[in-house]
Order: structure tokens, then C-alpha cells, then sequence
């Protein structure tokens, strides 16, 4: 049977970062047409010579997804029939609760949750009246499962993408819609240099049971395995790539008697 991806149009949102670009390739290697969107015209730039190679099969559009309407305005550009969505636009944040403004609530939840409530809500309707067997995947993250200081606003933005990721699901599922979650954990910056990134990723290293960090191309295959037919009984679910870092502690106080 064919991919899900050969019925219509991949658009990945966030496309144009490290990990969307990651999802995107993978997409394109596999002859689809992808649409990556992005917020900057800098990162779309970069984006299109990236993919080049692929020509028309790969598509770069700027839409700042966290604006209201903006959803509707971004799929009212794409003339192809939606078969795939990765959601994978949003925004880290760091800060504690207490420092926390009305504005940064906006802006987090806007680039976090609004984004994939309403490209999910354009996608399935899309899908539905073009009669596609279609795929939602949400990227979320590992702080879904657990927070870690100042990640209070983040954590909550990806945990609350969790149950939509199972709304949808549960909403879909009968137009053969499948929706899941990808929630990678640290992804790895090769080259980065910055003492504090560095700090944490040897953390997240010492404290993985696979000894390791999450690459790009780890989270994009996971993404393609729930868009792919292998993966047609699987809704509503979540696939943690994260060298099992939360599974346990390994710094957790060992008794000694």
C-alpha cells in the first residue's frame, strides 16, 4: 500500500529550524512534496538552499504561526491536498514563574498550542473533505513528563499539546486520521560551544541510559515511522526520544547497605 505521504502534501511548520529541516529532508528524500514553513524570511532563505537538490518537490513558506487567523492564511496558500502535518513550530523558554508577564503567556502559548490547535483544525478538515487517510504528528518534548527550573511555562505549553495530540485523535479517528506526538528530549547542537548548553548536555548525557544526546535525524525518523502505513493502528499516542533520560535517575542517592 502506498505512504501516506504520496496522497498529498507534507507541511511540516517550523520547517525551517534545526529539527523541522531534519523532518523535511527525511520527506523529501522519500519523493514527497513538502512545504516547510517557517517564521523569518532569514531561516526560509536558508531553508530553500538547503533543499534545493529536491526542486519543485520542496516548498518554503513564512507564516508567523502564533498570530491569530494565521493558520487559516497559511493553508489557504497551499493549492495541494493536505496528506501529512508535522507541527513542529514553537519557542523555548526559560523562566521562572514569578518573573513570568501576560506577554510571555501569549507568546508562549501562541507559538506552542495555538499554532497546532488551529494547523491541526485547517489539516483534518482538508483531509477529510479530500478523503485522505492523513497524518498529524505534534512535536512536543520530554518536559511534558517532567519540569526542571524556569520550564514551568514551557512544560505546560508542550503538556497541554500532549492532550491535544489525544483530542484529536480521539475526534479524527473515524475519517482515518491518525494524530501522535513526537517528545524528543536535549537535542544535540554539533559544534556548539556555549558553556551553559554545554553544561546541560552533559547532564542530560551522564544521566541517559543510552550514554547520549538526541540528534535531528533521530526525531525525524521517528516522525516518519507514525506517517508512515506501519504505524496506520497507532493514534493518540506518544514516542519519547530521549536516550531513556526520563525514565529514572541515575544521580538518584544509591543505598549502600
Amino acid at each position: 500500500m502506498a505512504e501516506p505521504w504520496t496522497r498529498g502534501a507534507v507541511v511540516v511548520t517550523g520547517g525551517t529550524g534545526q529539527i523541522g529541516r531534519a523532518i523535511a529532508e527525511s520527506f523529501l528524500a522519500e519523493g514527497a512534496h513538502v512545504i516547510a514553513v517557517g517564521s523569518t524570511e532569514a531561516r526560509a532563505e536558508a531553508a530553500r538552499a538547503a533543499f534545493a537538490a529536491y526542486g519543485e518537490k520542496a516548498q518554503v513558506l513564512v507564516q508567523d504561526l502564533a498570530a491569530p487567523t494565521a493558520a487559516e492564511a497559511l493553508f489557504e496558500q497551499i493549492e495541494a491536498p493536505t496528506a501529512v502535518l508535522v507541527n513542529g513550530a514553537g519557542i523555548n523558554f526559560a523562566s521562572p514563574l514569578a518573573a513570568l508577564t501576560e506577554a510571555d503567556f501569549d507568546r508562549v502559548l501562541g507559538a506552542n498550542l495555538r499554532s497546532a490547535m488551529f494547523c491541526s483544525q485547517q489539516a483534518c478538515a482538508r483531509m477529510a473533505a479530500a478523503g485522505i487517510a492523513g497524518r498529524i504528528i505534534n512535536i512536543t518534548s520530554g518536559n511534558y513528563r517532567y519540569t526542571r527550573p524556569n520550564a514551568g511555562l514551557y512544560a505546560a505549553s508542550k503538556a497541554a499539546l500532549e492532550m491535544l495530540t489525544r483530542s484529536f485523535a480521539l475526534e479524527h479517528g473515524r475519517q482515518g486520521i491518525t494524530v501522535n506526538a513526537v517528545a524528543p528530549g536535549l537535542i544535540a547542537r554539533p559544534g556548539e560551544t556555549d558553556a551553559g548548553f554545554v553544561r546541560v548536555a552533559e547532564y542530560y548525557q551522564d544521566n541517559s541510559p543510552l550514554d547520549g544526546l538526541v540528534s535531528s535525524a533521530d526525531v525525524a525518523g521517528a516522525v516518519m515511522f507514525l506517517a508512515s502505513e506501519r504505524a496506520a493502528m497507532i493514534t493518540g499516542e506518544s514516542l519519547v526520544i530521549d536516550g531513556g533520560f526520563s525514565i529514572g535517575r541515575f544521580d538518584f542517592p544509591r543505598r549502600t547497605s
